[in-house]
């Protein structure tokens, strides 16, 4: 790994060291039992996990949780959603067993995207006098989406010495539309439990089944892209090596 590499992940793990320095001074949860229940459906999310082509990163439905989290919980509720959730996604059925550096820059990199969504999603809509959850949905999913690809994008460029703008340009192709389908969800059931002053977290225990299926479709419409791209290399393949034959 190059220098640039090593000290790009030491410059994300020191802020997100700061992020939950902050979290732990003014750690005040208003209902624990609440935060727990979230915070199991949010970590059973995290292992709902698709790995990309041509990445050795995967996504999983974590997200939703974290978006919902900004509207129903405090900053340092939510923060941990998504440092728990980055802990599950790197250690949950992995092929190889991750190094020490990728889960750092994992869980570093999900505490920032967090924070930053969360604090973004707050100080716009009140410098702006926004008094609108949707505003605020919109701002942080597309804080999160934006910054999660370009952290993401930025280590892979520094480690593998490949340009930053195709990366990103195809770990964005890859990872909008998973995105978008989860925003909404997270949306739609941020909303139903807001309606009952943030008590009812049964709607939001629906997200669960509704992001299954995203998943699923998700992950088959990898493996079907997937098996594409090989039939159509092996066909060029062949292609070249029947040209190659000598004529009878």
């Amino acid at each position: 790994m190059s220098t640039k590499a090593k000290l790009y992940i030491a410059t994300i793990a020191t802020l997100a060291a700061v992020i939950l320095a902050v979290v732990a001074s003014r750690w005040n949860p208003e209902s624990l039992t609440r935060f727990a229940l979230f915070f199991g459906l949010a970590m059973l999310a995290s292992a709902m996990k698709i790995r990309l082509p041509g990445f050795k990163t995967t996504i999983s439905t974590n997200f939703v949780f974290i978006l919902a989290g900004i509207a129903l919980f405090s900053f340092g509720e939510t923060v941990l959603i998504g440092l728990g959730g980055a802990l599950v996604q790197s250690l949950w059925k992995t092929q190889t067993r991750p190094k020490p550096v990728q889960m750092l820059f994992n869980a570093a990199c999900l505490t920032v995207c967090t924070a930053a969504a969360f604090w973004t999603s707050y100080t716009i809509s009140t410098m702006l006098a926004l008094n609108s959850m949707a505003a605020m949905m919109v701002l942080g999913a597309c804080v999160y989406v934006v910054l999660n690809t370009g952290l993401v994008s930025l280590v892979i460029s520094l480690a593998e010495g490949r340009p930053l703008g195709e990366i990103w340009s195809s770990c964005y192709e890859w990872t909008f539309p998973y995105f978008l389908v989860g925003a909404a969800v997270a949306g739609l059931a941020s909303a139903a439990s807001y309606g009952a002053n943030g008590t009812n977290l049964g709607i939001a225990m629906l997200v669960i089944p509704a992001m299954y299926f995203v998943y699923v479709y998700y992950r088959m419409h990898i493996f079907r892209v997937v098996l594409e791209n090989i039939s159509r290399v092996s066909h060029e393949h062949e292609t070249v090596l029947a040209g190659a034959s000598p004529g009878r």
